[in-house]
């Protein structure tokens, strides 16, 4: 298991609140590396102005139907998108627990961290 004492990554709390001190709250380490994943699956190619190609296409596959092909297209796009924008990150696999019915995915990705022997999970809803 990796342990990690000093501040080696550091991001914004995605609520953007402030801590104890009134500055805002950040994630360090791995939390970090779990934020940055989840920025670049939540923003939409064309989204940041200075970096246009910054993000996924995640949000165009909103109202498509679900089904083994779609959760294959996500996967890559997932996949690809780190790959792109994250290079301490590798990916390792995807999962998918599908809701029809609410028109829902949930994706669980697990990845490893460069320098790092410990397979790291990031769950969440897109």
């Amino acid at each position: 298991m990796a342990i990690v004492s000093a501040e080696i990554w550091s991001d914004l709390h995605q609520s953007l609140t402030k801590d104890s001190s009134g500055k805002l709250k950040k994630v360090i380490n791995i939390e970090a590396v779990k934020t940055s994943i989840d920025n670049i699956m939540r923003t939409s190619k064309g989204e940041r102005c200075m970096l246009r190609n910054f993000g996924s296409d995640l949000k165009s596959m909103l109202f498509e139907n679900i089904n083994d092909s779609l959760t294959d297209i996500v996967s890559d796009e997932i996949k690809n998108a780190i790959n792109i924008w994250d290079n301490r990150v590798i990916v390792n696999s995807i999962n998918f627990i599908t809701n029809a019915d609410r028109n829902e995915v949930q994706v669980a990705i697990h990845f490893v961290v460069r320098g790092y022997d410990e397979i790291f999970s990031l769950n969440t809803i897109v």
